[in-house]
């Protein structure tokens, strides 16, 4: 019989203790099988005709007042009997169910057994060997199975009903077991017959993975039909990948369905973990893998815009990056983070936060008599100041002006005295946010479309030699790999047209640039000594710019040749 076709009856018993016979069963429970899905379910408190024992009671939190006025086994027994019909009987440590059951079926004169039986810890005794525990405990916080009911019958019937479901699955994929009699079977193999690796995984392991380089790149893998189902960056593709086909029983359930999918694997080199990450992102986002679940789609990230088109600029939070003449810091994680970080800067600095008609009435508004607005609406020393102030902004969202995080310090620490707990948590969030933004924004020290720079990593391999990352208006331009002796004239060549002041902006920041703005902006702040960033700025003699390249090109491979200077 085909496993589609057969019935499954998972049953699970509580009991008084462990000796069939002197103990008694308290409660069964029995879930039906079909096709693949629970399409049944029995439970029934029995009346042990005895007291309850307090450890059971604890254990199960069944107690002897429930079970008092309930039926006794010889009364249960009938109706458990016609759920189970001459359907397959599961359970997980079989043994242990089954005598208690046929105890009780001889007691009340019932007949015994004669079902085909299957037992889902010999199962899992041959298919998770490595696996410390095979309890039903183990097995369940192993596959991360929601229990509803733990040692109650119902509950652990239900448990190993997915337990004996993801088992026929991998027994389909790994054994190719198709039918009843091969799943009994399976069952009673020695150990031995029950190590044989999946045969996919063995060709992998030995056709493939003895080519993987031990450098940075993004990993392919495919399915029977060449089509690629997940997308991976490495720092070392020999390590990353190989860590898949290492302890396949250890890894999560997750991992394991993945490993039984794939059948191919390719790779791509990118030279530096850098490349790795951003050519990770577009992949995923254009094959669109089943087993990437993360960053799948493109995402809008809020930036702040200082509206510096006014003569009196104020700031807002925007979800997109135009060329309007505004300034744009960012990005930010989330809209309620842009939001919570635009309270802060207007908490922080008297910059202006009423809109244009407002300001036009030429009076001071409310925010002037809180204290949050000089009031340059009405001339005198406010307008006079108002360019400080902005100056201010621009130092703290650049990363050049620390002083907030002292003030958000000392402003948690003042809430905390008096014991406003509430404030004291929002600026404690607010500090760590601000750690994060200023260590990001520190390394691009300016505003997105000010951010021209070529960062310098360097590149695996026992060749040598660096990748320029060429940013122009906060954008990638393009990367570029360098060899460990190249040229002054050959840079000069590589830089000058990326850098020629006459490059307009782009017209508009598509979300595939904003994400890899994100990225580079991430990686900069968690590896500040790791390459070095060469900023260029308009006016800049691109002599002079190609010779601080060519510096940090040495820099990022102390222990390689210098660059080798024009004569």
């Amino acid at each position: 019989m085909r496993l589609e076709d057969a019935t499954f009856v998972v049953t699970d018993t509580e009991t008084t203790g462990a000796r069939a016979g002197e103990d008694r069963i308290i409660e069964i429970g029995a879930v039906t099988v079909q096709g693949g899905e629970i399409v049944g379910r029995y439970e029934q408190l029995i009346n042990p005709e005895r007291h309850v024992p307090r450890r059971i009671t604890r254990l199960t939190g069944i107690s002897t007042a429930m079970v008092f006025d309930q039926p006794t086994a010889a009364e249960v027994l009938p109706d458990y009997l016609k759920v189970l019909g001459d359907d397959i009987l599961v359970a997980h440590n079989l043994p242990f169910d089954l005598r208690f059951l046929e105890v009780e079926l001889d007691r009340a004169g019932l007949p015994g057994l004669h079902n085909e039986m299957l037992d889902t810890l010999r199962l899992a005794r041959r298919l998770l060997s490595a696996l410390p525990s095979k309890g039903l405990s183990g097995l369940v916080k192993h596959f991360g199975i929601t229990v509803n009911g733990r040692h109650r019958a119902l509950g652990d019937a239900e448990a190993t009903a997915q337990l004996l479901l993801l088992f026929i699955e991998r027994l389909r994929a790994e054994f190719g077991v198709e039918t009843v009699e091969d799943l009994l079977d399976f069952q009673r193999k020695r150990y031995r017959e029950t190590r044989r690796e999946p045969t996919h995984l063995a060709r992998i392991r030995e056709t493939i993975l003895p080519d993987l380089p031990d450098r940075p790149g993004v990993y392919f893998m495919r399915d029977r039909r060449g089509r690629v189902i997940y997308v991976g960056k490495a720092k070392s593709l020999k390590n990353r990948v190989r860590s898949y086909f290492a302890g396949v029983d250890n890894h999560p359930p997750k991992t394991r369905k993945l490993l039984r999918d794939v059948r191919d694997v390719t790779w791509e080199e990118t030279g530096t973990e850098l490349a790795a990450l951003l050519v990770e992102s577009k992949k995923i986002k254009t094959l669109l893998p089943v087993y990437n679940r993360a960053q799948r789609r493109y995402r809008d990230y809020p930036f702040l815009r200082l509206d510096t088109t006014h003569a009196y600029p104020s700031i807002t939070w925007t979800p997109r990056i135009a060329t309007d003449g505004a300034e744009y810091y960012g990005p930010v994680g989330r809209r309620g983070q842009a939001e919570e970080l635009l309270e802060l800067v207007q908490r922080l600095f008297p910059i202006r936060e009423c809109d244009d008609p407002v300001f036009n009435l030429g009076r001071p508004c409310l925010y002037y008599e809180m204290g949050r607005c000089t009031a340059p609406c009405s001339g005198g020393e406010g307008a006079a100041l108002y360019d400080l102030v902005v100056e201010q902004v621009r130092e703290f969202l650049t990363g050049q002006d620390e002083t907030a995080l002292e003030t958000v310090e000392e402003a948690m620490n003042a809430a905390a005295a008096v014991r406003d707990y509430e404030s004291a948590g929002w600026y404690r969030d607010q500090l760590r946010r601000l750690q994060r933004t200023l260590g990001r924004q520190r390394q691009i020290a300016s505003a997105i479309h000010d951010h021209h720079a070529v960062l310098v990593e360097p590149l695996a391999g026992e060749e040598g030699g660096a990748q320029l990352f060429l940013i122009r208006y906060g954008r990638l331009d393009q990367r570029v790999d360098v060899p460990p002796d190249i040229r002054t004239e050959a840079l000069r060549t590589i830089l000058a047209e990326p850098f020629d002041a006459s490059v307009a902006p782009p017209d508009r920041f598509e979300r595939a640039d904003v994400d890899e703005i994100r990225i580079l902006a991430h990686w900069m702040r968690l590896h500040e000594d790791a390459g070095r960033q060469v900023r260029w700025t308009p006016g800049m003699d691109l002599d002079g710019f190609v010779s601080e390249v060519m510096e940090a090109v040495a820099t990022v491979m102390p222990d390689r040749a210098e660059p080798v200077e024009e004569e």
